[in-house]
């Protein structure tokens, strides 16, 4: 077996969502560069056996040109690694992994802090746990400038690279086949797994954010109606298809502005659904939360203000449409997947960081969330 490699993957294959959806990406386009990818995946007490089974299109990574499943214990090396997810070494791998590469990462998914301000994982104590079961020193690769934001309140403990490492999209699968604000009236909507927490937190935000009326259609892709409901939103006055009921692209290129709003609990890291929205050419109306991750590829407003912006989209549909088509063309740059060989190569001759500029939480206050967190953890809590 060949045990030198352009670059290591590392990952718990019963992942779903994101960020499996992000591995495959990846691996995909290091495939598609004619690399050579030693793929190995593990086990991680972060999933629960019963709950979480094997991703299949993780497993078929496997099958693609260049890709080598490694077995732990194997020993290999490569050019680069990429250990994807920080919570899978920090809950620790069942695996004991002989590798070695020039520049290793561990891809951080997640933020290290709940939306609460608690702490979920432990930068510096999963940089350890990583080490001590692959062999890898890694730095931190965040997918978005809200994870690159908390972890730089554990400098100078552990080190990030220059650049984050956002998910990657292929063009050719986000297709614009209708020009957004090309009719009469407005079509708005959104699509995501049904998870309460990805819409606001009282019935009169849920209606504000996406807000139906004889000029405005809503459409939602994957909707907890119930919990809405409950929350004394009124989903019955929107078009609600069940997730998988369109394809994403067809449903994206079905709206006029898309538009995401979450709630106060709610933590996203990065936000795929948003770049798929951009990659097929609609406007963007977000959650100021999101502007880390998005600047100027789309605006910011409350739920409140989402009519109001969305009256002065349509009183200016020319202008919209060439601000769409300007951020589609600088979502391309930053997560094209053509761009996969431009950002292994920078990866390569990167120095990385070890500085505090930026960080969301102060010193002192990171030192009582990192007690706190031990302190949950000898109580029998799990995070």
């Amino acid at each position: 077996m060949n045990t030198h490699f352009d670059a290591l993957v590392v990952a718990d294959s019963r992942f779903a969502g994101g960020s499996t959806a992000a591995l495959v990406a990846d691996v995909t386009a290091m495939s598609g560069l004619g690399m050579k990818v030693g793929l190995c995946f593990v086990r991680s007490s972060y999933l629960d056996d019963t709950r979480d089974r094997v991703n299949a299109k993780a497993l078929a990574l496997a099958d693609l040109d260049g890709v080598t499943r490694l077995e732990p214990g194997t020993s290999a090396r490569g050019r680069l690694a990429f250990l994807h997810h920080p919570l899978v070494f920090f809950r620790g791998i069942e695996e004991r992994l002989a590798l070695s590469a020039e520049r290793s990462v561990i891809v951080a998914h997640h933020a290290p802090f709940r939306a609460d301000g608690s702490l979920e994982w432990d930068p510096i104590m999963t940089r350890r746990r990583a080490r001590q079961a692959t062999g890898l020193a890694a730095w931190f690769a965040p997918i978005s400038g809200v994870v690159r934001a908390q972890l730089a309140s554990f400098a100078p403990l552990i080190r990030q690279s220059t650049a984050d490492w956002p998910n990657i999209f292929d063009a050719g699968d986000w297709p614009q086949t209708r020009p957004a604000l090309s009719g009469t009236g407005l079509t708005i909507g959104r699509h995501g797994r049904p998870d309460p927490l990805k819409f606001p937190a009282t019935g009169a935000e849920i209606d504000a954010a996406l807000p139906a009326s004889d000029d405005v259609r809503v459409r939602v892709l994957g909707c907890p109606i119930d919990a809405l409901a409950a929350r004394g939103g009124h989903p019955n006055r929107w078009e609600v298809l069940e997730f998988g009921a369109e394809p994403v692209a067809d449903f994206l290129n079905s709206l006029d502005v898309f538009t995401y709003h979450y709630h106060p609990n709610w933590l996203e890291s990065f936000g795929r659904t948003v770049v798929e929205a951009i990659l097929c050419g609609r406007p963007c109306l977000l959650d100021p939360r999101l502007a880390p991750t998005f600047g100027d590829m789309a605006q910011y407003c409350r739920p409140a203000e989402t009519a109001d912006a969305l009256r002065r989209i349509a009183d200016d549909r020319v202008a919209a449409r060439a601000r769409a088509q300007a951020a589609r063309q600088t979502a391309l740059r930053r997560f094209g997947a053509a761009e996969m060989e431009a950002r292994l190569s920078a990866l390569q001759r990167d120095v990385g960081v070890a500085g505090h500029k930026g960080a969301s939480t102060p010193p002192a206050r990171t030192v009582r969330k990192l007690v706190g967190l031990y302190r949950r953890k000898v109580g029998g809590a799990t995070g």
